[in-house]
């Protein structure tokens, strides 16, 4: 007994020594990973000083400050603003300076944008001396001229286009506020019923992001475009790669949507024939091309998260929860039948499912999430739905009888009514091949005339998948028997094709999504910056032009959001 002590007591002496070698070792690999990081950092950042300037060596001279700055430039005229993106097993990477890979999506259809020969229109004067807007959100009047101190609190004053242009051009703290302020130390605001958000509470980030590039393309500012946008693309990659929170995820998409439209409006609304500013156009168009690209990423790894956490409520939710009442299904299965026991209740409902919407989509509308693109999130979910009950249904057969028809009927009209009522109805053809399949449960199949009748109404699904549901199908007491001659005539139609048809649905289908985007139309920039926020020098570029707003011609090729935001979001056009 001493002996097996002593053993003991060595043993724990022994666990005791391993836990604090694996504590060094965790600490250790912990400063090891940081230091790769920070290396990781320097050599993105390095990268990106090579590239602008390589693109600085092929820029011509840039405009004299006398003359007024440019417009924004037509890309092409008549040009498809609307792009589709899809999945696929071809890992990509970011081509950007800021050199984060991507998530396994490339961009397709793309298109080559040509340069149309037209005539450069001068800008609208900016009148520096309106303040409505700010005086409007309470920002602090500018006190001190930028340049004049670094001190925290400082606050800024830009008095003229020279002085606007020297902070774009040369002030590279302006984009260290933007990507730490507005990005990496942001914090997502949580859904809260007591505070109503406006767009502009929420949507911030993207207009000012998109006044600082939309006025350093005016300047000609093609390298400070490319270290802005590559810039700012890294920092909300990183910052949303691990879809820790659907908030978070919801914020980025809809502000990433919102910066992409932004600059997409910009280029189509204003045209430029001269080849000087073709660094800058191109850096414009690689912007919006990696926008998409990260728009893409945020959109199907949220999908993919979404569907990971959905997926537990099909099976109970969908196919088991026995909400009707009177129709209660004894298919406990031959193993519970022999071992005594009854089918337990699920805990899981089709309420759970209907929640599970209304938090994802109550969160999509909090964030302000284009309208296309919460139809396409829904359309996916919704997809899930259709395949993985249909696989489950016709490969179980305690899955395949009248009244288990009877409750998956019910369960999925609640959902068809819950689309309905979001305006969503056009999902719910990814339900139609399960809808037909929980029909044909419920039809009378003993005559001739009855087969002749599920063909026609279960046109989506194929013989072999009729002739599987039917020799697994669970006829009870009150049912007539499928007797031999039915069977019979089944297998006769679904012996032609039968090698070739699949009874299960394909399961690619939820991988092979595309997401197909059409840019809204901004109709002004909003400057709004919360009070809370320090930001001197974007708040001194905002104070600088407070009526900062696009040109009067509409644009057909763009369409406008779904959202009917409040008259005062942005600035009226002049």
């Amino acid at each position: 007994r001493d002996a097996a002590l002593v053993d003991l007591e060595n043993a724990h002496v022994e666990s005791a020594r391993q836990q604090r070698d694996d504590a060094d070792a965790r600490e250790r690999l912990e400063a090891k990973l940081a230091e790769l990081e920070t290396e990781l950092a320097a050599s993105r950042a390095q990268l990106a000083d090579v590239r602008a300037q390589h693109l600085t060596q092929q820029q011509p001279p840039a405009v004299p400050l006398a003359q007024p700055p440019p417009t924004l430039h037509h890309v092409a005229s008549g040009a498809d603003l609307t792009a589709s993106i899809k999945r696929s097993d071809t890992a990509s990477r970011w081509r950007a300076a800021a050199g984060f890979s991507a998530t396994g999506y490339e961009l397709a259809d793309q298109q080559q944008l040509s340069q149309p020969s037209a005539t450069r229109r001068p800008p609208p004067p900016v009148d520096t001396g309106k303040r409505s807007t700010l005086e409007e959100r309470a920002l602090s009047p500018a006190a001190n001229v930028i340049g004049e101190g670094e001190e925290d609190g400082a606050v800024y004053e830009l008095r003229s286009e020279d002085e606007v242009r020297e902070m774009l051009e040369r002030e590279e703290n302006l984009i260290t506020e933007i990507l730490n302020e507005l990005i990496g130390d942001l914090q997502v605001p949580l859904p809260n019923l007591d505070a109503e958000y406006q767009p502009p509470d929420l949507l911030f980030p993207a207009h000012l992001i998109g006044l600082c590039v939309i006025k350093m393309f005016q300047y000609n500012l093609a390298r400070r475009i490319d270290r802005l946008l590559m810039s700012a693309i890294a920092r909300v990659q990183k910052k949303t790669a691990a879809f820790e929170s659907d908030y978070t995820s919801a914020f980025w998409l809809s502000n990433v949507f919102e910066l992409l439209s932004i600059i997409k409006t910009s280029m189509t609304e204003h045209q430029s024939s001269s080849h000087e500013y073709a660094d800058s156009e191109r850096a414009m168009n690689d912007g919006m091309q990696y926008l998409e690209t990260l728009l893409s990423d945020i959109y199907f790894g949220w999908i993919k998260d979404l569907q990971k956490r959905f997926v537990k409520f099909i099976i109970p939710g969908v196919v088991e929860s026995e909400a009707l009442p009177g129709f209660t299904a004894s298919d406990s299965g031959f193993f519970n039948r022999l071992m005594g026991t009854g089918p337990r209740e699920s805990t899981v409902k089709i309420e759970n499912v209907l929640s599970f919407f209304n938090h994802i989509w109550r969160t999509m509308e909090f964030y302000y999430v284009d309208r296309a693109i919460m139809r396409q999130i829904m359309s996916e979910l919704l997809c899930n739905i259709g395949v993985t009950a249909f696989n489950n249904i016709i490969m179980r057969r305690n899955f395949c009888s009248w009244k288990r028809g009877m409750q998956i009927q019910y369960n999925l009209t609640r959902i068809e009514e819950w689309c309905k009522t979001h305006a969503v109805s056009d999902a719910t053809r990814n339900l139609d091949r399960l809808l037909q399949l929980v029909k044909l449960l419920q039809l009378q199949k003993s005559t001739d005339q009855d087969i002749d009748i599920m063909f026609e109404v279960c046109d989506l699904l194929n013989p072999a998948q009729i002739k599987k549901l039917l020799s697994i199908y669970a006829v009870s007491d009150y049912e007539n028997p499928i007797v031999g001659p039915v069977m019979n005539e089944v297998t006769r139609r679904a012996a032609p094709s039968e090698k070739t048809d699949k009874i299960l649905l394909d399961t690619n289908d939820l991988n092979d999504q595309v997401l197909y985007l059409t840019a809204r139309k901004v109709p002004a920039i909003e400057t709004y910056i919360p009070p809370e926020f320090g930001m001197p020098r974007i708040r001194a570029l905002v104070d600088s032009q407070t009526d900062m707003a696009y040109d009067d011609e509409a644009d057909d090729d763009l369409v406008p959001s779904e959202y009917d935001y409040p008259a005062t979001y942005g600035h009226a056009l002049n």
